[in-house]
């Protein structure tokens, strides 16, 4: 592990390692109720000494805000983005485009991304998942974590719930200052 205190670090972006985020840890204000979910602990612990390049794929994939809600669902054995309170709103196949997309263009150039978790774009590994046949639930990866997985196997990605503490957030900042050194 690098220690954090033999790093020049310094406040200039284009030598910091470039990290994505989901855009409402940012305080953008991007999710399906016009709300944020601002990380004041992320941004002030790792704001000023990573590159965060910040991205919602729902807004990516012009699905507006505010917009309706939607779930993830196994249908034939495939994920899919359905209204969470409309049955008819199936938005899959623009959330998966603006995904791949940006897991195809972007993500090569970054050492870590962010996520929200929980969430049906972004969450890793705590979204849930319903099975209609059975009714019940699993937890699995949002749609963007799928193509970051698929397109950047080695992308290290966490949860923004597992950077709660300030020595968390210094060992995630020592591991991306290690990563960009490759």
């Amino acid at each position: 592990m690098t220690d954090l205190s033999a790093i020049h670090m310094t406040p200039h972006r284009d030598m910091q390692p470039k990290v994505g985020i989901s855009a409402c840890l940012t305080g953008q204000a991007v999710r399906y109720n016009g709300r944020h979910k601002y990380d004041d602990l992320i941004m002030r612990e790792l704001g000023p000494w990573l590159d965060l390049q910040v991205f919602c794929p729902e807004v990516d994939a012009q699905l507006g805000v505010p917009r309706a809600p939607v779930k993830l669902v196994t249908k034939g054995g495939e994920t899919r983005a359905i209204g969470a309170d409309v049955d008819d709103l199936d938005v899959t196949d623009m959330l998966k485009h603006s995904a791949q997309q940006f897991a195809r263009h972007q993500a090569g150039s970054l050492c870590a991304y962010i996520v929200k978790s929980r969430s049906p774009s972004c969450g890793a590994g705590s979204t849930p998942v319903l099975d209609p046949e059975t009714r019940t639930s699993q937890v699995g990866d949002g749609l963007l974590v799928q193509a970051l997985r698929e397109h950047c196997p080695e992308l290290l990605i966490v949860e923004e719930n597992e950077l709660d503490s300030t020595a968390k957030c210094r060992a995630f900042l020592e591991h991306c200052y290690t990563l960009s050194e490759r």
